[in-house]
C-alpha cells in the first residue's frame, strides 16, 4: 500500500512516526489525490501526473482543415460570387384590387370599404394560383420569349435559368421570379416579378395584370354565353313563327278576298244603309200613289218593281255581310271575318314575342360584351432604376454567420468527441 500512495503521501508517513498521526496524513492525502482524479483534463493537458494523448497533432489539423474548408472557402466562393458574378435583378410591383363591373351605385359610393368583399378576396386566390400556373407560362411564352428573358448570358450560372432544360423546370423557376399575396380579409393583391432587365421586368408585369384580367372576365362570362346563345336561339324561333304567322294572314286574305274585315264591314254597311234609304224613298212613292187611287199607274208598276230590286239587294248584302240572307259559296263577311280575326291575332302574338326576344337578346349581348370585373391598381408597375437583387451585404452576412456556426458545432462537437474517447 505504501508503493501505490504517491511520494508526498510516504513523506508525510516517515514525518509522523506515530500510527494514528500516520493514518490521518494517508487518509487526507487520498482524498486530495480522489478529488484530483475527478477533475476533467484537457486532451493536451501533461501536468498532475497525466501524459498528453498521442493524436493532439493530428486533432489540430484537422481542425484547421475543417476550419478552411467549412468557412474559408466557402466564404471565399461566396466573396468571388457575390463581387464578380451575380447578375443584378429587377423587380417590377404592382398592388391592385378586382373590382366587379356591374357594381351598384351605392357601393361605388362606399369607396375603400367596398373592397372588403369575400368575392374580391376569392378572386384574388383565383388569380394568384393562375400567376403560377402552367396556362399564364404559356400564355407569357406567345407573347416574349421567356428563355431568353430568364438567360441573359451575364454568366451568373447559379442565378440564370438554363435554357435547354424542360418547361417543367421552366414553370420551377418562374415560380421563384414571380411573388404574388393575397389579403384574404380585403382581397388586396401585390404582385413582384424579378427579372434580368427592368425593361422585361416592366412588361411582362403589364402582360401577367392583362391576362390576369382576361382570365377572370372569362370564368364570369361562362353563363352570360350560355344565356346569349339560348336568347339568339329564342329569337330565331320567335321571326320563324313571326314569318308563318304573316304567310297565313296573306293566305287567308287571299282566299277571304278581303284585306281588311273592318274597311269592308265599313263599307257595306253603307251600301247597306244607301240601298235602305232608296228602298225608303221608293216605298214612300208607292204608298203616296196608292193613297191618290193610282193602283193601275205605269210609274207605279215600275216603282214597285225597282223596290222589289232594291230589296233584293239589301238581303244579299246583309247575307255578305253577317248571314242573314242567301247562302254565298266563299261564306259571309263575319265568318270571313273569324278567320281573319284568328290569322291576325296569331300575327300579333308573334310580333309581340319576336318584340320581347329581340329584347333579350340585345340585352344578353349587350352583358355579354360588357367587361364584368377591372383590376384597378392603386400601385402601377413602374421601369425599376435600381436593382434590388441580389443582396448582397445581407447575403454575404448571412454566409459568414451560418458557415462559422457550422465550423464551431463540428469543432465542438470533435472535442466532446475527443474528451470522452480514451487513448
Amino acid at each position: 500500500m505504501k508503493d501505490a500512495l504517491p511520494t508526498t503521501a510516504s513523506t508525510v508517513a516517515v514525518a509522523h512516526p506515530d500510527g494514528n498521526a500516520r493514518s490521518k496524513a494517508v487518509s487526507i492525502e487520498l482524498r486530495r489525490v480522489a478529488r484530483k482524479a475527478r477533475v476533467v483534463k484537457p486532451i493536451t493537458s501533461g501536468g498532475g501526473g497525466f501524459q498528453a494523448r498521442r493524436g493532439d497533432k493530428i486533432f489540430r489539423r484537422i481542425l484547421i482543415f475543417s476550419f478552411g474548408a467549412l468557412f474559408l472557402l466557402p466564404m471565399f466562393v461566396s466573396t468571388v460570387y457575390l463581387l464578380f458574378f451575380a447578375a443584378d435583378q429587377y423587380v417590377s410591383e404592382t398592388r391592385f384590387s378586382i373590382k366587379s363591373g356591374d357594381a351598384s351605385p351605392l357601393e361605388n359610393l362606399a369607396g375603400l370599404s367596398s373592397l372588403l368583399d369575400t368575392g374580391a378576396a376569392r378572386d384574388g386566390l383565383i388569380i394568384a394560383e393562375y400567376v403560377e400556373s402552367r396556362a399564364m407560362l404559356d400564355a407569357l411564352s406567345l407573347q416574349y420569349d421567356l428563355r431568353k428573358i430568364f438567360s441573359p448570358q451575364s454568366g451568373d450560372l447559379y442565378a440564370e435559368f438554363n435554357r435547354n432544360e424542360s418547361v417543367e423546370e421552366l414553370l420551377k423557376y418562374w415560380r421563384g421570379q414571380v411573388h404574388i399575396s393575397v389579403d384574404r380579409i380585403s382581397g388586396l393583391v401585390t404582385l413582384k416579378v424579378r427579372t434580368f432587365s427592368p425593361h422585361d421586368s416592366l412588361v411582362v408585369s403589364q402582360s401577367v395584370i392583362q391576362l390576369s384580367e382576361e382570365m377572370v372576365n372569362k370564368l364570369t362570362r361562362r353563363n352570360e354565353i350560355d344565356a346569349l346563345e339560348k336568347a339568339h336561339e329564342e329569337m330565331m324561333r320567335s321571326k320563324s313563327d313571326l314569318e308563318l304567322a304573316v304567310t297565313q294572314l296573306r293566305e287567308a286574305r287571299n282566299a277571304a278576298g278581303v284585306l281588311d274585315v273592318s274597311v269592308s264591314a265599313k263599307v257595306l254597311a253603307e251600301i247597306i244603309s244607301t240601298l235602305r234609304l232608296d228602298l225608303s224613298k221608293v216605298e214612300q212613292q208607292i204608298s203616296t200613289l196608292n193613297e191618290a187611287n193610282s193602283a193601275h199607274a205605269p210609274s207605279l208598276v215600275a216603282l214597285r218593281g225597282r223596290a222589289q230590286a232594291l230589296r233584293e239587294q239589301v238581303s244579299r248584302y246583309e247575307g255578305e255581310m253577317a248571314g242573314g240572307g242567301p247562302a254565298i259559296a266563299e261564306g259571309n263577311l263575319a265568318e270571313r271575318a273569324q278567320v281573319l280575326g284568328q290569322r291576325e291575332l296569331e300575327l300579333k302574338i308573334a310580333q309581340s314575342e319576336y318584340t320581347e326576344a329581340i329584347g333579350a337578346y340585345e340585352k344578353a349581348r349587350l352583358t355579354s360584351e360588357r367587361q364584368r370585373s377591372y383590376l384597378q391598381m392603386y400601385i402601377a408597375p413602374e421601369l425599376a432604376e435600381e436593382a434590388l437583387y441580389p443582396k448582397r451585404g445581407v447575403v454575404w452576412i448571412a454566409l459568414f454567420a451560418s458557415t462559422l456556426l457550422l465550423w464551431g458545432m463540428f469543432a465542438g462537437g470533435a472535442l466532446l468527441v475527443r474528451d470522452n474517447t480514451a487513448v
